[in-house]
């Protein structure tokens, strides 16, 4: 990701990754503990990440979670996910489909 990389490059903001727990609500393990550390999201998002995945933190924050890009996606669409297989899929040609049922683009008034 180019951030992450131009803000390791210029030394003064810290980049590590290190491995979420969760037995103390939401933790991460790396170089350091961080116990609760504050997620770096936008406005109106939530989340709390499993156990067992890579975070990426910057300076002690979680700027989010490391992952494989999502194979199943096709450029310029968009997938949220639970751990409990809900899904909504925002789909390139404008429709959505939310846990399996499809809604067509809205055309405009």
């Amino acid at each position: 990701m180019w951030l992450t990389r131009k803000l390791a490059g210029e030394g003064g903001v810290r980049l590590h990754s290190g491995l979420v727990e969760s037995e103390s609500g939401f933790a991460v393990q790396g170089e350091s503990r961080y116990d609760r550390p504050e997620q770096l999201l936008p406005y109106g998002f939530s989340s709390l990440a499993e156990p067992g995945g890579r975070a990426v933190m910057l300076d002690g924050y979680c700027a989010g979670l490391s992952s494989a890009p999502d194979q199943k996606l096709a450029p310029g669409e968009v997938r949220l996910y639970s751990a409990g297989g809900a899904e909504i899929l925002l789909k390139r040609d404008g429709s959505v489909v939310i846990n399996g049922q499809s809604f067509p683009r809205k055309e405009a008034d």
